[in-house]
């Protein structure tokens, strides 16, 4: 039974060679604002409140937790194969597929800066180490709570023969990544007081296989972290545009 699961996982690691050095995979590093549309939110504040505001790199609360049982995808009658990492950037050696090259603390920070910035929210909107890096009125600090990554490799209840369907066409597998961060408004000084605070989350999923999404997957983390900022952009061009004093500390 070893050498079979041996023969069988051999068979699948030469298939996601080959995926991987004909270019299926893409560009596996990080990039902001999303390939896909290569734009940032269209929401925009008619005037600028008249301060000075900073993001700080966000405070990482996630968990380290690792699944990695593609194999049993393997097992006839068996329909798939889970792996699941809460942290998929720090993965020493996951499958090609799984390759996930981002800082999310500062990433997303910065990419909450740029969007920030493009909404013309604050008269200056500028990523920054720490409070004292850059003199500023206000100050974004959040905490991160899930990227969590899972795919679910898929061979039809048929073990290796199941990947048959792969060449034919249908998905290899399906790819979920999670998002959750909250985000708050403090005065630079007083990181205790909130100006304005919200909770933002997304779930993304997709299938994929060797002719199609195999890049879009590792994308789904700049789209993520855009698609959870709508709101927040959303409510903060609404304070901007209707009651500008309340983005200010008092």
């Amino acid at each position: 039974m070893r050498v079979s699961f041996t023969r069988v996982w051999v068979l699948i690691l030469v298939i996601l060679a080959m995926m991987a050095t004909s270019g299926c995979l893409g560009d596996r590093n990080w990039q902001y604002p999303p390939s896909a549309s290569g734009t940032y939110l269209d929401n925009k504040a008619t005037a600028a409140v008249p301060g000075k505001a900073i993001v700080l790199p966000l405070e990482d609360l996630r968990g380290d937790g690792v699944k990695e049982e593609y194999w049993k995808a393997s097992i006839p009658l068996v329909p798939y194969g889970d792996t699941k990492y809460e942290r998929p950037e720090m993965i020493k050696n996951p499958e090609e597929v799984d390759i996930v090259r981002f800082d999310p603390s500062h990433d997303f920070a910065k990419a909450i800066a740029a969007e920030l910035s493009e909404a013309g929210i604050y008269s200056s909107v500028t990523y920054a180490k720490d409070a004292q890096q850059a003199p500023a009125d206000v100050v974004f600090r959040g905490r991160l709570h899930s990227t969590d990554w899972n795919r679910r490799l898929y061979t039809y209840l048929l073990g290796p023969v199941g990947t048959i369907f792969w060449i034919l066409g249908l998905p290899m597998s399906e790819t979920t990544t999670d998002l959750t961060l909250d985000l708050r408004l403090t005065p630079v000084n007083d990181p205790t007081k909130v100006i304005w605070s919200m909770t933002m989350d997304f779930e993304g999923k997709q299938f994929d296989s060797p002719y199609y999404n195999l890049q879009n997957a590792v994308e789904s983390y700049p789209e993520a972290i855009q698609e959870a900022l709508k709101p927040a952009i959303a409510d903060l061009v609404g304070l901007a545009n209707q009651d500008p004093n309340r983005l200010l500390p008092r």
